[in-house]
Order: C-alpha cells, then sequence, then structure tokens
C-alpha cells in the first residue's frame, strides 16, 4: 500500500514538472508568436520599387544614328534637280502630244469611209504615226525614271527596305506622275487607232 502511494507521488511530481516545462516553453515563444501577425501585416502594405524603366536605362541615341536618320530624310541636290528635269520633260512631250492630238483627229475623221491605201487613209495613217512618236519621246523620259527608281531600289533596300526616305519618296512621286501621263496617251493613242479603217 505504501509503495502504490509513493509511486503515485512520484507520477504527480513527473507530471507537474512536465507541465511547467511546457508553460516554460510557450512563455518563451509567446512574444514571437505576438511578432509574427505584425510582420504579416506590414507586408500588404509595403511598397516596391517601380518596375518601370528608370530615365538612365533608357536606350540613347548616339550622334551618329542621329546623322544616319536626318540623312534619310535628305535629299541630294544633285537627285532633285534630276527628278525635276525628268518632271519637265515629261510634261513638255505631254505638251507636244495634245498638240498633235487635233490634226491627228481631223484626219482620221476624213478617212471615216475610206479604204486602206486610199489617199485620205495613208494621211490619216501619217498623222497617227506622228502621234505615236510623240509618245516615244515620253515613252524615253518614263525609260529614264524607271532606271533611276531600280537604282535607288537596289541601293537601299537590301539595307533598310521599311526605312522611310525622302529621296525614295521624291523618285515614287515622280514615277507616278510621269507613268500616269503616259497610261492617259495610251489611251488617246488606242481610240485613234480604233478610228482608222482596217
Amino acid at each position: 500500500m505504501l509503495g502504490l502511494i509513493a509511486k503515485s507521488a512520484s507520477s504527480t511530481a513527473q507530471s507537474s514538472r512536465a507541465q511547467r516545462h511546457r508553460f516554460a516553453h510557450a512563455a518563451r515563444f509567446a512574444p514571437l508568436a505576438l511578432l509574427i501577425p505584425a510582420l504579416l501585416g506590414g507586408c500588404s502594405t509595403a511598397s516596391y520599387p517601380s518596375l518601370a524603366r528608370r530615365a538612365e536605362e533608357k536606350p540613347m541615341v548616339t550622334p551618329a544614328a542621329a546623322a544616319a536618320g536626318a540623312a534619310q530624310d535628305q535629299v541630294p541636290a544633285g537627285l532633285s534637280a534630276k527628278i525635276d528635269s525628268l518632271l519637265r520633260a515629261a510634261h513638255d512631250a505631254d505638251k507636244a502630244f495634245a498638240a498633235a492630238r487635233p490634226a491627228t483627229d481631223r484626219a482620221l475623221n476624213a478617212a471615216d469611209h475610206a479604204k486602206p491605201g486610199d489617199e485620205t487613209w495613208q494621211q490619216a495613217n501619217l498623222a497617227l504615226s506622228d502621234l505615236e512618236r510623240q509618245r516615244g519621246v515620253l515613252g524615253v523620259v518614263e525609260g529614264d525614271v524607271e532606271e533611276l527608281y531600280t537604282q535607288d531600289r537596289m541601293a537601299h533596300a537590301p539595307e533598310n527596305p521599311d526605312m522611310p526616305r525622302a529621296a525614295a519618296r521624291m523618285i515614287e512621286t515622280a514615277r507616278s506622275e510621269i507613268f500616269a501621263l503616259g497610261a492617259a496617251q495610251d489611251r488617246a493613242l488606242d481610240a485613234a487607232r480604233r478610228k482608222l479603217p482596217r
């Protein structure tokens, strides 16, 4: 009986020591448990540095690159003079073509019912040939501007095909204008040819 009482007392003492040990550990970590929510709460309001590129990190345009870009938007004086010359020649040829049309129309109207080989037919055919020669004058100018356009494309397109260039734009504009004059003359010639009896 005394053994049981002694055993029970020993067990009670051990249980008490274990409880005191657990309380001591809990008290030791209590400040840390109070600190964790505060740290987590601060995370939600913390400010982070912006990921946007700062001014000093932006790519800088070097003087050489700026000069190259400016050169792309400049037209050499020699090229500008050549294009002006081609445009003047094209418009002069168009005026000469327009001046020859009335005589051609009169000759063709006179030969309306003529047979091929008749005198009036031959006169109409000569007038039509003269109009075709006038068309050839503009054809020479078209060939010159087309050659200039091709040279420019071969010189610059492989290097920078998408780069807008003032010189290329000037050539393309002149080429379009000259070819439009040629297309109008072609339509007039086709109409004149249909009037000549066959």
